[in-house]
């Protein structure tokens, strides 16, 4: 059970699917042009929103 919340906690969203989102916006809107700059603006990003939501339980634009 602990597995199951750690895969689906606000972090690992972060990295996983917010970071790459990010870094494609980056780089489809020629706002950065390195690969790896793009990847590494989205991982701060993504990890970033995914601690803050997991700190507060929430994400920034959901209260509960």
């Amino acid at each position: 059970m602990k597995l199951l919340e750690y895969i689906f906690s606000p972090i690992v969203f972060g990295i996983g699917f917010i970071s790459p989102l990010i870094a494609q916006i980056l780089l489809a809107t020629s706002m950065v042009d390195e690969q790896r700059l793009a990847y590494g603006i989205g991982l701060g990003i993504g990890v970033a929103l995914g601690v803050m939501a997991q700190f507060r339980g929430s994400w920034i634009w959901v209260r509960s």
